[in-house]
């Protein structure tokens, strides 16, 4: 048992999860040498703005490549963990859209490189690039959303028989710590959204927390959101690419599919779940859940927007320099927070 205060546990997730440490840059020349020497790649290297490692694209004379290096600040356990999800999605479900990672010249998955700052060496890794059109800017139909569903079945089938020494990382984002947070209330001043983050807090110790060790639990991806799926409205299957696996962690399955409502909920005001349980009705059609986790998973979709929310102001107080600009992105969570708690939860769609 965790004999922590909730403000002990809440300071050790984020030391765990990174998302304070300081980025240390490599020269876009170092990248350039690491990717000639270690994969024999050469192009046009191109940065691309993320939130903890530094994520490049590089333009081949025949192809287009990711490259990440992760932080001195983050275990090299964690991102093993992430590189050894995707080697067995590789080998166990092929036919998956998952972005694919290329060998160096040695043959490995990814190349460790000594750091002269921080904790911890570095992980430099190479994905093939995929082309595509992200989620979150296309207005998918009701068809759609459930092929969104249905591929986020798949891929926790394909997972189920996965493990890892580090699947029980602690991670900030991770919904099973969620009735742990309420540390990050502290860090709102608005009564109205006070109020609303505690009701969202009750409902979650009143109807998730007690069934927490008994929901069936495995690895999962864990951001399967609409900026980390890649759609092609032409074609038959619809989700062509599955990206960034940052995020896997062991935990209650429900949870996986709680992301993906969350960044749908209350996207159309009158009708705030609608969306939601499209994607549920396309992951029912591959993955039965039974019915009695209906009800958490309603509460755990609305906990998860709420923890975007709250963790954007968390770090708003601590970037003061990008405080506005954090808290104009995350009025949209608040927002369709509020209409979605102010709609009647949905019925269960399915027997129980």
């Amino acid at each position: 048992m965790d004999v922590r205060t909730d403000s002990e546990f809440f300071n050790a997730v984020v030391a765990e999860s990174g998302l304070l440490a300081e980025q240390s840059q490599l020269t876009d020349s170092t990248v350039r040498r690491l990717l000639e020497h270690f994969y024999g790649l050469q192009g046009k290297l191109v940065r691309i703005p993320t939130e903890k490692d530094e994520t490049f694209r590089l333009q081949g004379r025949d192809e287009s490549f990711l490259a990440k290096v992760s932080s001195p600040e983050e275990d090299p356990g964690i991102v093993q963990l992430q590189t050894a999800c995707m080697v067995h999605l590789e080998r166990t479900a092929p036919d998956l859209p998952v972005q694919r990672l290329v060998r160096s010249l040695g043959g490995a998955a990814e190349v460790l490189i000594p750091a002269p700052t921080g904790p911890f060496d570095r992980v430099l890794r190479v994905m093939r690039f995929m082309p595509g059109e992200l989620l979150a800017k296309h207005d998918a139909s009701a068809g759609q959303f459930q092929l969104v569903g249905s591929s986020l079945a798949r891929v926790g089938l394909a997972l189920q028989d996965f493990d890892h020494p580090r699947a029980d990382r602690l991670l900030l984002w991770d919904l099973k710590h969620f009735h742990r947070m309420r540390p990050l209330l502290g860090y709102l001043d608005d009564r109205e959204k006070r109020s609303l983050a505690e009701d969202v807090f009750d409902q979650f110790d009143a109807t998730v927390v007690p069934h927490l060790d008994t929901l069936p639990s495995q690895v999962v991806h864990g951001d399967f959101s609409p900026f980390n799926v890649l759609v092609n409205p032409n074609s038959p299957a619809y989700v062509t690419g599955i990206i960034d696996f940052g995020d896997v962690v062991r935990t209650p399955v429900i949870f996986d599919i709680s992301v993906t409502m969350a960044n749908l909920l209350g996207a159309d005001p009158p009708n705030p779940w609608e969306r939601a349980l499209s994607v549920l009705d396309g992951y029912q059609s591959v993955s039965p859940l039974p019915g009695q986790e209906f009800e958490a998973l309603v509460v755990s979709a609305q906990a998860r927007l709420l923890l975007r929310a709250l963790i954007t102001q968390w770090r708003a107080s601590h970037l003061p320099q990008r405080r506005d600009y954090l808290l104009s992105h995350s009025k949209p969570d608040w927002d369709r927070l509020a209409s979605t708690s102010a709609a009647p939860a949905p019925n269960c769609p399915f027997t129980p």
